[in-house]
């Protein structure tokens, strides 16, 4: 008796049709990000995003029932993509190594994708106390996944002697060494902004304030740091 199932191979016209809805899904996203960066998320509407993709709004809602469920899914989107990146450290063997990799992967994928780290990391203020909650419980946990990658490799730096006697508490390390990795980047992302600290930043290049940063953090906190 064959018990093989019967399935369905989609036409070409069915994969040619999902392939459309997957690229025009993109094209919304893309689209809105940018949009929700520079115009603030109070002024973006679902109707403007359909202009500028020169579709109609009844198209946008074929694929978002409204704004919070499209911003939502840019989130997700994004952290899913910064996620891979930072757990790539994990192949690493020495807590250091894992440290100074993610802190690298992390600022460039920042500096890469200026519009994608707004939408992610910066709290929306314009959003109601509904849209906060829905926020909190439905957005992905990027700040206490890294927190918690970072803290598992402070703490296995301590399990091997790495740091220096009184730097015991993994959690408030990993918390300051998070709070300078974003302070860096959304100065970077944000020097168009004129302000009165502009001059001073533009004094020193990227580069050289993540290296002074990892300097610090090697010779502040390790016993034996690496030259």
């Amino acid at each position: 008796m064959d018990d093989t199932k019967n399935t369905t191979v989609p036409t070409a016209s069915e994969l040619r049709r999902e392939r459309e809805r997957a690229e025009l899904t993109e094209r919304i996203m893309n689209v809105a990000r940018d949009m929700f960066v520079i115009d603030g998320y109070e002024a973006v509407t679902l109707r403007k995003i359909a202009k500028a993709i020169e579709y109609s709004p009844a198209a946008i809602y074929q694929y978002f029932k409204d704004k919070q469920d499209l911003v939502l899914a840019i989130i997700r989107r994004d952290y899913q993509d910064l996620r891979a990146q930072l757990f790539e450290c994990l192949k690493m063997e020495s807590p250091l190594e894992r440290s100074v990799e993610m802190a690298y992967r992390y600022v460039a994928w920042g500096r890469e994708h200026p519009n994608h780290y707004q939408l992610l990391m910066v709290p929306h203020p314009a959003w109601t106390e509904t849209q906060s909650r829905t926020w909190a419980k439905d957005a992905p946990p990027l700040e206490r996944d890294a927190l918690v990658l970072l803290k598992s490799f402070v703490e296995d730096a301590i399990r091997r002697g790495m740091l220096k006697d009184g730097f015991t508490d993994a959690a408030a390390i990993a918390a300051t060494l998070w709070a300078g990795l974003h302070g860096l980047v959304l100065l970077e992302i944000t020097m168009g902004t004129q302000t009165p600290f502009t001059p001073a930043i533009n004094s020193s290049t990227f580069d050289n304030r993540f290296n002074m940063m990892i300097q610090i953090f090697k010779e502040g906190l390790m016993k034996d740091p690496p030259r």
